[in-house]
């Protein structure tokens, strides 16, 4: 497993192809992501799936709420909240002097229509499972710039909660078909060319964006570059100006290296996960689940995999150094344990399982790689998979009992219920406990802050102990800058991106 890249004429090369595939546009700040989204890419927020969404419509909308670093929330559209006296109706004051691209004013009743379109079933949104708690008729604006939000119960978190990738605000009745290809927001920049054919994705400077004197870019030239290689060879030679995400094999590539700037998230938010299928043999048997963490040495992984750019995980999206994670310790490594579940659930001599990867996304294969060598102390035969990245998630992803993924990272509540919950959208391990649903769900109306802390708490070591998610470690998310670059940092959250004060000296 080689981790670093040594050869220059290899470079060489791959730097001519990929200057060649990148187009001069003038002025433009040339960003470049390193997850494609293919044929899924779409402009609308509520059918944000992969990072490639993100990317883009972060360029062009805004939340209402948004997330800082710590997952609190922080006014964005809205300035302020407040809460009613019965914990049941939550009234938001808006930004005044907000107008869409198309020069529309923003108003309560864009605001009031993105929600009630995002957890209308016709409209089929993957976000409808996180705001399950909105009621449509409980959505209302009291005036222009006001808009109010009443639960059927108390809702302790409503501003956190309803700050995700799905709530950017899109105008009173954009549709689907239209926002597909075409983003109208009240973002910093305006969708200009829009060309997936010939990957070519350019965005201007929204000349009357609502926050003075942004953004600083002219325009940001948009493109995913999926071979880690190309992607160095190419922010070397100047090609590009940001790498949004490095992987540990840049990061040890680039150090050093005067003609570029690495710059950290604050904390490690997302996350490397291996998927088994829950309703599907060996994986069935939670046994074979719990053998199949108990072989991981977590640390050695993050020393490994990450080259030390993380932490362990505890198999919950929870990081162990979070001040809401059920236990502040990794879960050791136990061999002996692993081959004795395994031989109570009627594998004495071990089992052989297909564990399918692709690079469609950093650490993904050596991640699998790594998990192979340490699973065949326990007698387990883990036959690695490598799948062609362009059509991983269309063919592998969630289709294969046992495959490699990662996610950005969330708050501790929206995390748990995001793809864990028995009905989420993307429950990638098919697992279903009703114990697990009622404390997530029950966490968001308990209003004791320290008994929602603990339910929180109990559904991560049910869904450690039970599910079917393997979580060993949490990624530190480093952008790269081209030297003369400034004004871009990333968020623990891969779904957001702040352009807002990128900016490069020439």
């Amino acid at each position: 497993m080689e981790t670093t890249l040594r050869p220059t004429a290899l470079l060489a090369g791959l730097f001519l192809s990929t200057t060649l595939a990148l187009p001069v546009t003038a002025d433009c700040i040339k960003v470049i992501g390193t997850e494609g989204g293919g044929v899924s890419l779409t402009m609308d927020p509520a059918f944000n799936n992969l990072n490639d969404d993100s990317y883009q419509q972060n360029l062009v909308f805004n939340r209402l709420v948004n997330v800082d670093a710590d997952f609190q929330p922080v006014p964005e559209l809205a300035k302020s909240w407040s809460v009613s006296t019965d914990g049941r109706t939550w009234t938001f004051a808006l930004e005044e002097g907000v107008t869409f691209h198309d020069g529309k004013p923003m108003t309560a009743a864009d605001v009031v229509y993105t929600f009630r379109r995002l957890i209308d079933p016709a409209t089929g949104s993957p976000g409808a499972g996180l705001l399950g708690f909105l009621d449509p008729a409980g959505i209302v604006a009291v005036d222009d710039h006001t808009v109010a939000m009443t639960t059927r119960d108390v809702v302790a978190e409503l501003p956190l909660l309803i700050a995700n990738k799905y709530t950017m605000i899109v105008e009173e009745g954009a549709t689907s078909e239209g926002l597909k290809a075409k983003g109208v927001g009240t973002g910093p920049f305006v969708q200009d060319v829009y060309d997936l054919a010939q990957d070519t994705r350019i965005f201007q400077r929204n000349p009357s964006y609502w926050r003075p004197g942004l953004p600083l870019a002219e325009c940001i030239d948009l493109k995913v570059i999926n071979e880690e290689v190309s992607r160095i060879a190419a922010i070397q030679a100047g090609a590009v100006d940001l790498i949004l995400a490095a992987g540990p094999a840049t990061l040890t590539t680039l150090r050093g290296d005067a003609r570029v700037t690495p710059v950290p998230a604050a904390a490690a938010g997302g996350y490397l996960t291996l998927s088994m299928q829950t309703d599907a043999p060996p994986f069935d048997d939670v046994r074979v689940r719990q053998a199949m963490k108990l072989v991981i040495d977590r640390q050695q992984i993050v020393d490994t995999v990450l080259l030390g750019n993380g932490v362990p995980g505890n198999d919950n999206p929870v990081a162990p150094n979070n001040p809401l994670a059920y236990r502040p310790d990794a879960i050791a490594r136990d061999l002996d344990r692993a081959k004795a579940l395994l031989a109570e659930a009627g594998h004495p001599g071990g089992l052989s399982v297909d564990l399918n990867t692709a690079d469609a996304g950093p650490s993904y294969v050596m991640l699998a790689q790594v998990y192979q060598q340490m699973a065949a102390g326990a007698g387990i035969t883990v036959n690695v998979v490598n799948n062609p990245a362009d059509s991983y998630w269309d063919l592998i992803w969630m289709k294969k009992p046992f495959f490699s993924s990662s996610w950005n990272g969330r708050s501790a509540p929206e995390a748990l219920a995001y793809t864990f919950t028995s009905g989420a959208e993307y429950n990638e391990g098919r697992w279903k406990s009703p114990e697990y649903d009622a404390l997530v769900t029950g966490a968001r109306t308990e209003t004791d802050a320290a008994k929602r802390v603990e339910m929180l708490k109990r559904a991560q070591e049910i869904l450690a102990t039970e599910g079917g998610i393997i979580i060993p470690v949490f990624f530190v998310d480093t952008a790269v800058l081209r030297a003369g670059c400034t004004g871009f940092v990333p968020h623990p959250s891969a779904a957001i991106y702040n352009y807002e004060t990128l900016t490069c000296a020439d």
